[in-house]
């Protein structure tokens, strides 16, 4: 399902400050991709194996869309424990590189593969501080971040599903695609947008 509209810039005229989340690519970029998604989400680490690369080489390394993610971590409590890791390699400068190792490591939805054992094993393979990032993650230094990333995600986006994206370019416009759809998908949608 893919829904297209257009978005009023001089909506509400309210400010809201939050941490944005880490962007890959250019934050000049004419387009920005918004995922939505689940490190326990089987279709999003499919997503995330098959169309993400080539998004990556067309649009974000050359500098025309950029990437971020927004957690909606709705499958079970090792969603939630995920996303706050990523947040604390984050702290270390490695968001991106941590993100991708969960989608890596995935496996069913709360097995155990995202225990804090698990955790820390793939933030020691990223090289990260591993006293840093214990502390953390037993501070829940993440935990408001990412449960207002999953609100946002919800009232602001409409997701109730993932992966969830909503693309929008500079000029205001933007797309909502529901779903893990192929690079054709996403290709389409971007160069119109451009």
């Amino acid at each position: 399902q893919v829904e297209k509209q257009t978005q009023n810039n001089q909506d509400a005229g309210q400010t809201l400050t939050v941490k944005i989340p880490p962007v890959l690519g250019s934050e000049t970029a004419s387009v920005t991709i918004i995922e939505m998604g689940d490190y326990q989400c089987e279709m999003c680490k499919r997503w995330n194996d098959n169309t993400r690369p080539k998004i990556i080489e067309n649009f974000i390394d050359t500098g025309k869309a950029n990437l971020v993610f927004i957690d909606l971590p709705i499958l079970g409590p090792d969603s939630h424990t995920a996303a706050e890791a990523t947040y604390c390699a984050d702290d270390q400068g490695r968001y991106w590189d941590y993100h991708s190792a969960l989608f890596e490591y995935q496996q069913e939805i709360d097995d155990g593969w995202a225990s804090a054992t698990r955790l820390q094993a793939i933030a020691f393979s990223l090289g990260l501080d591993i006293e840093q990032f214990d502390k953390c993650m037993t501070t829940d230094d993440h935990r408001a971040q990412v449960n207002f990333n999953m609100q946002m995600s919800k009232k602001e986006f409409g997701a109730n599903s993932t992966p969830t994206f909503v693309i929008v370019n500079t000029q205001g416009e933007w797309k909502k695609i529901i779903g893990a759809h192929p690079y054709s998908t996403f290709e389409n949608i971007i160069e119109s947008m451009l």
